[in-house]
């Protein structure tokens, strides 16, 4: 790893230490409550709240018009974490999702909210590496990614390994953050964000075609009331119910925004990228 570290370097693990069966219980116990009076919407049943800093539906939207989302699709969400995402293109369009994650305990309360709103048979998830993913050749008929691979020490490898496990003729669309240029230091520890153009570069070479990159940094911002008011209702919640929980999920916290006004400068654009795996 290269360049400075201006924030502390935890293990990609440790950025997840505060997601304890305390937060998992807190994150439903909101979500009941709150939709009593403002119903979540249909796609999004934890009002966002198992998007973990993740992308706003806006820009999920944005992300799927690159693919075919049917009933018979089948979705690789690679580095899904808890598996919101997955879940709201279940809800969405109706397609099976597998979430790939190195983390078992996100992947375990992945499953276990999948259960709760009984999509645990349309969304599954499995632990692996996306520089090895543990799946055949050819399964998916479409790959997501939204910001895992910035974590990812050797992204060729992914890439890799990404157009392996698609089938041929078939679309990959990923959403990370990028640095503008390699002049801009890396942040460290799990933060590995290389520029549009490693991304471009590391995907034309691992034999993906129409390759296409858009800067969506102004769209990132979360503008929905809902999912701003839930997580406030949760960390509420979670404070009433475990102090102890609450103030571990406020270190981790700290963490995350510390990074977050980094990003949040000019030297970190927000891109999704979208390929397609030729059809011979």
């Amino acid at each position: 790893m290269t360049g400075d570290t201006r924030v502390p370097a935890p293990t990609i693990a440790d950025l997840y230490d505060h997601m304890s069966t305390a937060v998992e219980e807190a994150m439903i116990a909101t979500a009941k409550t709150f939709t009593r009076t403002v119903p979540a919407p249909r796609s999004d049943p934890f009002c966002g709240l198992d998007r973990h800093r993740g992308p706003n539906l806006r820009l999920l939207e944005r992300l799927t018009a690159h693919g075919d989302f049917r009933k018979y699709v089948f979705v690789l969400d690679a580095g899904g974490g808890l598996g919101g995402v997955a879940r709201w293109l279940t809800l969405t369009y109706g397609c099976r999702v597998l979430v790939v994650d190195v983390l078992p305990r996100l992947l375990a309360t992945a499953r276990r909210l999948s259960k709760r709103v009984r999509l645990h048979e349309r969304v599954t998830a499995v632990a692996g590496c996306l520089a090895a993913i543990p799946i055949r050749d050819a399964t998916f008929t479409q790959i997501w990614s939204v910001e895992a691979l910035q974590h990812v020490g050797d992204r060729r490898a992914a890439c890799r390994e990404l157009f392996r496990v698609l089938r041929p003729g078939s679309p990959l669309a990923l959403q990370d953050v990028v640095r503008r240029s390699d002049g801009v230091p890396v942040i460290g520890g799990p933060w590995r964000h290389g520029t549009a153009r490693e991304y471009l570069d590391a995907l034309a070479d691992s034999g993906f075609t129409h390759v296409e990159c858009e800067d969506v940094t102004s769209e990132r911002a979360e503008t929905s009331a809902i999912v701003r008011s839930a997580a406030e209702a949760f960390r509420r919640t979670l404070q009433a119910r475990s102090p102890e929980a609450a103030a571990t999920w406020d270190r981790g916290e700290n963490v995350w925004r510390s990074v977050d006004a980094t990003l949040a400068g000019p030297d970190y654009r927000v891109v999704q990228i979208f390929a397609r795996r030729p059809s011979v």
